[in-house]
């Protein structure tokens, strides 16, 4: 039985340049996370509803963090995004297996 792990969470906001590009790169602090690995190809956005998106994720070597791409900008479009907006997100996973990244619940 796989261990997964909810060791990082991260806050993300849409903004004019991330929807335009496509692009969201995630904190530097991505890269302790033992759900992701260098070698993702993908990850699972997952929000409050249950609904999910398969994006690209990638690793910039240079830059020394992980971004997605290839369905950021539906995500935000689909769960009605404005530039400004923020979401907080757990990273869930083995690191083995497809990683998820679930919208946290709202704190009331």
């Amino acid at each position: 039985m796989s261990s997964f792990s909810f060791d990082y969470w991260f806050l993300a906001e849409v903004t004019a340049s991330n929807l335009k590009e496509d692009k969201f790169y995630l904190p530097v602090g991505a890269t302790s996370s033992t759900a992701l690995h260098k070698q993702c190809q993908e990850t699972i956005l997952v929000n409050k509803e249950g609904d999910s998106w398969n994006v690209s994720l990638r690793f910039s070597e240079s830059g020394g963090k992980y971004y997605i791409t290839r369905g950021w900008r539906k995500f935000c479009l689909d769960n009605r995004c404005e530039i400004g907006n923020l979401f907080a997100f757990n990273v869930v996973g083995d690191g083995k297996t497809t990683p998820l990244m679930c919208v946290c619940p709202e704190r009331k």
